[in-house]
């Protein structure tokens, strides 16, 4: 079943610049006013490619890259990997949820939580049970977003250093993945 106009597939090489024109322009909106302008402007899209063409070709069974699509035209990403945080690896969390966007226009439909799913999938099937996902402390719409989701606060903070800033962030996870794979995703795109 679609999810109206969108679909979700996983990524392929060819859609590396893609992602990284979609995840600076997601970044603008969300963290206008969070983070310094100048680290917004400062996006060097060439970098940003070669990293999004690195994580879709890397051989780590555990990461996955999906991109979302309106219509043919890229409005979102989501990547997830086994968890390599020392702050949450001993805490039991084997999967992580490294990124998620999607632009403002495609917010709040259903999109964003069918992105949670395909990756609470992807962790699952590579034998993780749980994740845990880093947000800024001041971003409450991103938090608000993952406690609809199930996540609760880990009581783990840290710094995201980014772009020439240090902003302090959250750890956010779930114990057990499987709701949010099978309860996140009722009426998702196909891929």
């Amino acid at each position: 079943m679609l999810l109206g106009r969108y679909c979700l597939r996983p990524a392929v090489l060819e859609d590396a610049r893609a992602l990284a024109e979609v995840n600076a322009a997601a970044w603008r909106e969300t963290y206008a006013g969070l983070m310094p302008a100048e680290a917004l402007a400062g996006i060097d899209i060439d970098d940003w490619t070669r990293r999004w063409r690195d994580r879709i070709c890397s051989s780590d069974a555990g990461q996955a890259v999906f991109i979302a699509l309106d219509e043919g035209v890229p409005v979102g990403l989501a990547r997830c990997n086994r968890q390599s945080n020392p702050k949450l690896v001993p805490l039991g969390f084997e999967g992580e949820i490294a990124s998620i966007y999607l632009l403002r226009r495609v917010q709040g439909q259903g999109l964003g939580r069918s992105l949670m799913a395909r990756l609470a999938e992807h962790l699952m099937s590579v034998g993780c049970a749980s994740a845990a996902v880093w947000v800024l402390r001041d971003a409450a719409k991103a938090r608000g977003f993952y406690e609809a989701l199930g996540a609760t606060p880990l009581g783990v903070e840290g710094v995201w250093e980014v772009e020439g800033a240090v902003l302090p962030d959250l750890a956010y996870g779930w114990r057990d993945i499987r709701p949010l794979a099978f309860g996140a995703g009722a009426g998702r795109p196909h891929q």
